[in-house]
This record gives structure tokens, C-alpha cells and sequence, in this order.
């Protein structure tokens, strides 16, 4: 590992956010040039296993960039990646209700590639196993019951080694030349697509109805895109099938991707938002429990 001293440093002051996930913020350095600033708790190790990960991805052919440089931006670490014209998710769908439309075809058609994927389990996470884990973390507060519940429908999930992308969302995907680019690789893992539908649910359904507010900010879009977005990705992505199985479909994704926000924030993550998320969390999940029993 080099020393700090090692690695030049770059600033991104007056930088265009292009990107925006869970470790980090995505910035346009030029036309062909752009990169990711991780948070200050993000370990160096943590980063150059994600630069790994992008380039498993990259040889089993997921649209991705792979780093070429790591930096130092301030006191925190980044990774430079070259993407022609780059340009930021929310900018594209904002365009027009054409491109709205485009997004969902282009990012549905890019998660259906990506599950076509045979993953190895000796070199990435299972995402069943995640979810059984949070369960177990967050038993406490939804209750025994209701936790043995959801236990049955994860257990439900059929075992799969395809590849996920593990976050799969529109702050993780940038437009380069009118093509979807993932840009974020460290939540890569393996399971059945359900568990990637999850957290497309997350973002575009399960957070606008606990923050509304907050999303629009994080998405840069209103609320119904959001909504939209999710449904008829929802629809695509099953193609087609009647209304009671998308609904069912729908349940199960709301039931799983709570999981996640669920245990993020019983662990302390947000502290700002810790206590809604936690009560509002708690009461879509009682709600979709309800629909599925």
C-alpha cells in the first residue's frame, strides 16, 4: 500500500456532482474524465477492493469504468475513471418525459444483462445471507413475530449465484454517450434479481415515502418520476405479468428492501434521520406484511 505522499492530490472545487451513492460523490473532472470521493471512513483497503470488484465486472461485461488512478482530494481518497461525456442521470430523465422513458428501457435492459451473469460465490457476498442477517439484527425492534414472518420470505427467495449489482439505483448509473455506465461496484454480490429489486425499491418508492423532501434532493427528481420510474421498471423487468403479480412482486420488494434501511438505521447510520426512518420504516413494513399474509 503506498504511503499518502504517494498518491497526487487533486481538487474539485467548482466540479459538476454527476453521482451520488452510499460511499461517495461523483464528480465531472472534464469531457472525459470523472471522479469518485469517498467519505472519510471509507479505508483505502475498502477502496482498491471496489476498484477490483469494477474490474471482475468489467471481464464478465457489466458496463462499467475501470479506475486508472487513485487520489487524494483533501484529507479523503478518490478513484479517477475515464467516461466520455459523461453526464449526470437526473440531468438525462429531466430532459423530457422521452427521456424518462428511455432511462427506465435503458436501465431495466442493463439489470437484465447484469442477472444474465454467472457470479463465483468464493469471491462474492450472497445477498440471501445479508438479509437473513439483518433480520436477526433488527428483530429487536420489529418484533419476533413479524421478524419469523419475513424470515419465511427470504427463505422463500430461490438460492442463486447471479450477479448483483447490489445497489442498483440512479445515482449509481451516469450516461455516457447516451448508454448507462455503473459507476458504483462496492455493494457487487450474488443472488436471485428479487434482491436487486429491493433496492430499487428503496430508492424510488420505500425512501419518497419516508422523506419526500430528502429524496427529491438525493434524486434530483420529483417524487412521480420516482414512483413512475419504479413501477414501470417493476413492470418491464417481469414483463408484463397481471396485476396481482406485481403486486405480490411489489410487496415482497418493499418487504425486503426495508430490511436494509431498517438495519442501516438501528446501527446509527443517519443520525439525523435515524428516529423517522425507524417509524415511518416500521409502518410501510407493517402495511406490506399485512398485503403479503
Amino acid at each position: 500500500m503506498k504511503d499518502d505522499r504517494e498518491y497526487r492530490s487533486i481538487s474539485i472545487d467548482g466540479l459538476e456532482i454527476i453521482g451520488r451513492g452510499a460511499h461517495g460523490i461523483v464528480y465531472k473532472i472534464d469531457d472525459e474524465t470523472i471522479v469518485k470521493v469517498y467519505r472519510p471512513d471509507i479505508s483505502l483497503e475498502r477502496i482498491c477492493a471496489e476498484k477490483e470488484r469494477a474490474r471482475k465486472a468489467f471481464v464478465l461485461g457489466v458496463p462499467t469504468a475501470i479506475s486508472y488512478d487513485i487520489v487524494k482530494v483533501g484529507s479523503n481518497y478518490g478513484t479517477v475513471y475515464e467516461l466520455l461525456n459523461a453526464e449526470p442521470t437526473e440531468k438525462f430523465i429531466n430532459k423530457s418525459i422521452e427521456n424518462r422513458e428511455r432511462f427506465v428501457e435503458m436501465s431495466v435492459a442493463l439489470l437484465k444483462e447484469i442477472h444474465a451473469i454467472e457470479a463465483d460465490p468464493s469471491e462474492l457476498a450472497d445477498m440471501k445471507a445479508d438479509h437473513l442477517r439483518w433480520i436477526e439484527n433488527v428483530s429487536g425492534i420489529i418484533g419476533g413475530d413479524m421478524a419469523e414472518q419475513i424470515k419465511q420470505i427470504v427463505l422463500e427467495v430461490p438460492d442463486s449465484r447471479k450477479l448483483l449489482h447490489g445497489d442498483f439505483h440512479m445515482k449509481n448509473i451516469i450516461i455516457c454517450r447516451g448508454e448507462p455506465m455503473l459507476i458504483d461496484m462496492d455493494t457487487l454480490c450474488l443472488g436471485d434479481g428479487l434482491f436487486d429489486l429491493a433496492t430499487m425499491c428503496n430508492s424510488y418508492w420505500t425512501f419518497p415515502h419516508i422523506d419526500p423532501q430528502a429524496v427529491t434532493q438525493f434524486l434530483g427528481i420529483s417524487v412521480e418520476d420516482s414512483e413512475y420510474i419504479w413501477k414501470k421498471s417493476l413492470k418491464l423487468y417481469l414483463n408484463d405479468k397481471n396485476k396481482d403479480e406485481l403486486e405480490a412482486v411489489n410487496a415482497r420488494c418493499c418487504i425486503l428492501g426495508l430490511l436494509r434501511i431498517l438495519d442501516y438505521a438501528n446501527r446509527g447510520g443517519d443520525n439525523a434521520h435515524k428516529d423517522i426512518m425507524i417509524e415511518k420504516g416500521l409502518e410501510i413494513l407493517h402495511k406490506q406484511c399485512q398485503k403479503w399474509y
